[in-house]
């Protein structure tokens, strides 16, 4: 009357192998989708961090070339030393410095000195191709009043 329908046992071996077959290609597609932003997201991070650092790195020269700048007796190529140690220490060996005035030695007391580096960025990267900031130049800037010894009348 009543019949049971039963099913044949089934390998549990067998069964996963035709799983396994279904989904051959599924991992690629799914490392080719989720690789491309994740290589996008490090090597931005990459880039916007040296960035960072560099220009830090730049406004520190700056800072202390300037403050050497402002001393009484100091001479343009003693802060132009100054600033290529500072900078060569963080990597960066291409850049442009301007020290204003020219001549720190006939600057009077209280007088503004002021010295800018500038480097363009794809000079500075860490990676081959810079894909997000290539195309900048970051200048650093310091202005700080001359420290001299007070006029006598």
């Amino acid at each position: 009357m009543f019949r049971l329908l039963i099913r044949p046992a089934v390998n549990n071996a067998q069964s996963r192998s035709r799983l396994a077959r279904r989904r051959r290609g599924t991992t690629s597609v799914e490392l080719a989708l989720v690789a491309i932003p994740l290589f996008l997201f490090v090597s931005a991070s990459i880039e916007f961090g040296r960035a960072m650092m560099t220009s830090q790195a730049m406004e520190e020269a700056a800072r202390s070339g300037c403050r050497l700048a402002v001393l009484e007796g100091m001479t343009n190529t003693k802060v132009e030393t100054e600033l290529e140690t500072l900078l060569h220490v963080n990597g960066i060996t291409t850049y442009t410095t301007e020290i204003v005035p020219a001549s720190l030695n006939t600057m009077p007391q209280w007088a503004p000195v002021t010295v800018r580096v500038s480097a363009n960025y794809t000079d500075m990267t860490w990676l081959p191709v810079p894909q997000f900031l290539g195309a900048y130049t970051y200048t650093a800037a310091c202005v700080l009043p001359r420290e001299a010894e007070p006029e006598t009348p």
